[in-house]
């Protein structure tokens, strides 16, 4: 990255202001609290922009078998691996992001777990959208990561599901994707977790995967109150705003996202 760059993803970015943000918008949850919480509630099929569409009919284009919700997700993490370029954060309306991200170079895991959300409410699946928190000091991993949860109706519960990876977790000699809370709780008993990579093509680093997912220094927020037709609309209202002042905006008119920290696994991580 060239110094112009670095000075431009600074002005577009500010660090001390993120946290601020963070500070402003986290709260503590129970499991039980944030259970019927997803996205699909705020943004309805009707308000997914027609872009989106338009992936999804070619994402399942060549299928002529009804699928379940776990092939669904399947298909989609496979299509969005092998067809969305990798990039800088993009801070844009949704169908922007979108069409940026499979024409051009751009996108980062938020930008994936946010398409993933839209092509769910697509497909009548209930969907989450989760970020890390890591208090690392490895500079590579330390600042976060993002990822979804969908909700597999004829398996009848939640699954994790990392599209910028492209990979489930599992417990060992289980062939069932683990749900945010499986997969905890089996850290916190000392289990044995694995994942496996959705497109056998796209090999994941495994210590990556470790470091994000398997750390101690890693604590899940689920986020929240995200309307996707609201930030749409004020990205592009105040596009020659730096993004962290358009979502300063939507923070204080009382409509922001929300970022919520479950008790039982953040204070558990706090005591290891």
């Amino acid at each position: 990255m060239s110094v112009k760059e670095k000075l431009k993803h600074i002005i577009r970015r500010p660090t001390f202001l993120y946290h601020l943000r963070f500070q402003l918008l986290s709260k503590f949850e129970t499991k039980e609290s944030v259970s019927e919480l997803y996205y699909n509630v705020l943004n309805p099929i009707s308000e997914i922009p027609q872009y989106f569409f338009e992936i999804n009919n070619k994402i399942f284009a060549n299928q002529t078998n009804e699928l379940n919700d776990l092939e669904k997700a399947e298909t989609i993490a496979r299509w969005m691996i092998n067809n969305i370029k990798r990039g800088r954060g993009l801070g844009l309306p949704s169908e922007d992001t979108i069409k940026i991200m499979t024409l051009e170079k751009g996108g980062v895991c938020s930008d994936f777990a946010q398409v993933f959300n839209n092509l769910c409410v697509i497909n009548n699946i209930k969907v989450k959208e989760w970020g890390f928190k890591s208090i690392s000091k490895n500079k590579h991993i330390r600042g976060g990561h993002s990822f979804n949860e969908f909700y597999c109706k004829n398996l009848g519960k939640w699954i994790l599901i990392d599209t910028y990876k492209c990979i489930f977790f599992y417990k060992k000699d289980s062939n069932i994707p683990l749900s945010v809370f499986e997969l905890f709780d089996t850290l916190k008993e000392n289990g044995k977790v694995i994942f496996k990579n959705i497109e056998p093509t796209y090999l994941t680093d495994p210590i990556r995967v470790k470091d994000v997912y398997l750390s101690s220094n890693s604590v899940p927020f689920l986020i929240t109150n995200y309307h996707n037709k609201t930030y749409d609309c004020y990205l592009k209202k105040f596009n020659f705003l730096p993004v962290f002042f358009t979502h300063g905006i939507v923070y204080l008119l009382g409509k922001s996202y929300k970022f919520l920290f479950i008790r039982e696994i953040y204070f558990q991580s706090k005591t290891e």
